[in-house]
């Protein structure tokens, strides 16, 4: 047998060449983060019991606020009447429960005040797992943010919306020579309607600001639908404060058009944030 000749030995294919590594960006590496982060799966059952779950929790602890509250009813009762006390000689009742009507719905109003902090982060709660763990970092803004413009709605209900509405409604029928019996239930309705109703229109520049992180809405978007986002804060002012005057109108809705450019402003400055990464990435 002869010898095998280095020309005849078979010859080894050559080695793939290694692809060459881009530099990593931050933005890169934040897109590969959310290609690799697996969200948990959660069937319409978790979810539904999930929400069960925080509902009930949110529901024991407004419970437990609200028997703190309704040891200070009357001090509250006296502080929400302050707004139509200069208009009015007293409040009547014509139901035997009327008083503790009232008071139960003080305390609840004021137990929900309270518990602010912990409702909204229970809303953040329930959120959260359909998130990517850089949108989690704004759990404790949210909170904060979300909280402050709950409180602040009620404040501003109370120290501005409330006493002129109430001022515009009761003379209105002074004014036609009628006497006033108001009924304190009605008077208490009316005003946790005003005070819930504006706490809640007051969340709109931190829904604008997380929509925006999401990707759901932008700047853009929210100017070029501005006209149908003012008509709809009018027709909700409306409800809030039910009121023929364009002036109560104003009070309520002239705010909320503000807290509106606000959300603008907060989804351009997330809008820039985004943009600075994509250039970084390129």
């Amino acid at each position: 047998m002869t010898p095998q000749s280095e020309d005849d030995a078979p010859v080894k294919p050559p080695e793939a060449a290694e692809p060459e590594r881009l530099p990593e960006t931050r933005l890169g590496k934040r897109r590969s983060d959310e290609e690799e982060e697996e969200l948990p799966r959660m069937t319409l059952l978790e979810h539904l019991d999930e929400l069960r779950r925080r509902i009930l929790r949110t529901l024991i602890v407004v419970v437990v606020a609200f028997f703190g509250c309704f040891a200070f009813a009357e001090e509250i009762y006296n502080l929400l009447a302050r707004p139509i006390e200069p208009h009015v000689d007293q409040l009547v009742f014509d139901g035997v429960a009327d008083p503790f009507i009232v008071q139960v719905k003080v305390a609840l109003l004021a137990s929900i005040f309270v518990t602010s902090p912990y409702l909204v982060a229970q809303l953040w709660g329930f959120v959260a797992p359909g998130l990517y763990r850089r949108e989690k970092r704004y759990a404790i803004p949210f909170i904060f943010f979300g909280s402050l413009f709950f409180i602040g709605g009620g404040a501003f209900g109370y120290l501005v919306a409330l006493p002129f509405a109430t001022e515009f409604l009761v003379n209105m029928g002074l004014n036609a020579n009628w006497d006033a019996d108001i009924r304190i239930e009605r008077y208490f309705s009316f005003a946790v309607n005003v005070l819930l109703g504006l706490a809640v229109m007051f969340q709109l520049p931190v829904v604008i600001f997380m929509l925006s992180q999401l990707g759901v809405v932008t700047p853009r978007f929210l100017m070029r639908h501005f006209r149908w986002a003012v008509l709809i804060i009018i027709v909700v002012s409306a409800v809030i404060t039910p009121t023929p005057d364009a002036v109560n109108m104003t009070i309520v809705a002239g705010p909320t058009v503000l807290l509106y450019l606000v959300g603008v402003g907060a989804s351009a400055l997330v809008q820039r944030r985004r943009k600075r990464l994509e250039e970084e990435g390129d």
